[in-house]
């Protein structure tokens, strides 16, 4: 360091040394910031920098953790179907209610009438399932379920003795004998 600087030259130099350090700190907050919040704003990304899957983000996420919707709506033929079917040890029925996966088809009037039951039902809701939301996938023990209110079957036409929860706003049908999801059915609450 200098011996010989004047006062003056020494205020320069802190200043020119502040002004540095300021702009450095607004470069790293602007990257910052583009970083976090401009793909949010455009929409680019679900999260933190990870490409967008084309799921619907105007749902909530109704797989564990950080992932997104992965069914919005389907339902399983063999489990509305075959309500009776029992779980054998090779997980038979497990398998044939996952592969006989498909679009739900309600109509508007159906849907209105699971809002009005659903609506009043004091059954177990939960905001973000611990459970992958598909057809098939095994719900765990811990997860709380109830019976299936008859009117309900009545609208939907099957899932005579399942059980259901509310996870988020969709209902999710549950097969009693396999404890698998048997029916995911959107904006029910």
């Amino acid at each position: 360091m200098p011996k010989d600087l004047s006062r003056n030259g020494e205020r320069e130099g802190t200043r020119k040394l502040l002004l540095g350090g300021s702009v450095i700190a607004a470069v790293v907050f602007v990257g910052l910031f583009a970083w976090f919040a401009v793909p949010q704003l455009l929409g680019t990304t679900d999260y933190l920098g990870r490409p967008s899957t084309g799921a619907d983000k105007g749902t909530a996420a109704t797989t564990v953790g950080t992932s997104v919707p992965t069914q919005r709506e389907a339902e399983s033929a063999v489990a509305k179907n075959d309500p009776a079917g029992t779980e054998d040890r090779s997980g038979g029925r497990a398998r044939n209610i996952k592969q006989s996966s498909q679009p739900v088809s309600l109509t508007q009037e159906q849907r209105d009438k699971l809002r009005a039951i659903f609506s009043s039902a004091g059954g177990p809701k939960i905001d973000r399932p611990n459970f992958e939301m598909m057809i098939g996938t095994s719900v765990p023990r811990q997860t709380e379920l109830a019976d299936l209110p008859p009117e309900a079957t009545q609208v939907l036409n099957g899932y005579w003795g399942s059980q259901y929860i509310i996870a988020g706003k969709d209902l999710v049908v549950v097969d009693q004998n396999s404890r698998r999801v048997a029916a995911i059915i959107a904006g029910v609450r």
